[in-house]
């Protein structure tokens, strides 16, 4: 039976004037009516239509897609291009807004983008913690759709992030395969559950191995920096492993850099992984062995579980999603 705009007002408890209105563009009525009206267009399967520069889109949705920690470089411009991908399949204008600033000045921004016509928010913020989610919750509207890309532990709000840990295990794997024995470890910050999920699966797969060793874990803080940092370290040891994972892309290629420029081959003298999986990888020489994320996928999921939220609000949050990862082998190791 064909859905009308009666069964969306008999649902919703609006009358079908209000229900014809919203459904029509009008921003003259609160963004929770205009929410509310959606979620039950979207839930019925009516066909919604807006309007944008006089060309009409059907069930086109508004999302931001916050950043806190927006730098210049590989990561976030794959981390954008992938969800501009993403959103154009699902049919998304996709808003990207960088965030700058204290947490109080976040929280003051996120409630005012909640208060327009936007139909929800995509929220990456890795060094934000529970407490703070939690804040972020309270200030915004009753069934406010958010999904959060930054992994927390007992996630405030639904979470869809990539299987750091089954990174780490294939990294390690890889380096039994190959048949190095003495391992290294150049780890994200301390404060990451990220870089702890990444070097779990590592150090558990080589723990659990008694032919291999981990014989260097270094803590460096996902930056270029810390992995030429991490290379004097390395530097030091007497007993220097053959194999190096690096926790992100950024620290791999500053390590592998100081490792060529002090005269040692790769991998001859030592193997090296990153994780991410950037341009760099495969435009370097030797090309960089890397743990591949498909940010494009990490959207797709990303806005699947946003529009499930925005669908049917009432089912249970916080929970966490993990998209598969794969080791795009190369020369390095």
């Amino acid at each position: 039976m064909k859905v009308t705009l009666k069964d969306i007002a008999t649902d919703t408890g609006y009358s079908i004037s209000t229900v014809s209105r919203v459904l029509n563009g009008s921003d003259k009525l609160s963004s929770s009516t205009r929410r509310e009206i959606y979620q039950s267009a979207k839930k019925l399967k009516y066909p919604v239509y807006r309007s944008l520069n006089g060309e009409q889109l059907v069930d086109t949705l508004n999302v931001s897609l916050i950043l806190t920690r927006f730098h210049i470089g590989e990561f976030y411009a794959s981390f954008f291009h992938g969800f501009n991908m993403a959103a154009q399949k699902e049919d998304i204008r996709l808003s990207l807004i960088s965030l700058k600033g204290s947490f109080e000045n976040a929280l003051e921004r996120i409630e005012t983008l909640s208060k327009t016509k936007n139909d929800g928010i995509i929220l990456f913020a890795p060094e934000f913690k529970r407490t703070q989610y939690q804040k972020i919750k309270d200030i915004l509207p009753e069934k406010y759709p958010v999904v959060s890309n930054g992994l927390i532990e007992n996630p405030v709000f639904s979470t869809v992030t990539f299987d750091g840990y089954s990174g780490g295990f294939l990294v390690a794997e890889h380096f039994k395969k190959r048949g190095y024995t003495n391992c290294g470890i150049i780890r994200g910050a301390f404060d990451a559950i990220e870089a702890r999920y990444r070097s779990n699966g590592f150090r558990d797969y080589i723990f659990q191995d008694s032919s291999m060793d981990l014989g260097w874990d270094y803590h460096g803080d996902f930056t270029f920096e810390s992995g030429k940092e991490a290379f004097e370290d390395f530097q030091k040891l007497e007993n220097k492993p053959q194999a190096i994972f690096a926790s992100n892309d950024a620290m791999g290629h500053a390590f592998m850099e100081e490792a060529l420029l002090n005269g040692y081959k790769v991998p001859d003298d030592i193997a090296i992984v990153g994780y991410d999986d950037l341009p760099i990888c495969e435009r370097h020489r030797p090309s960089i062995t890397s743990v591949h994320t498909n940010y494009q996928k990490l959207g797709l999921v990303t806005m699947a579980k946003l529009k499930e939220n925005l669908s049917n609000p009432n089912q249970e949050k916080g929970i966490l999603s993990m998209v598969p990862v794969m080791l795009q082998k190369r020369e390095s190791s």
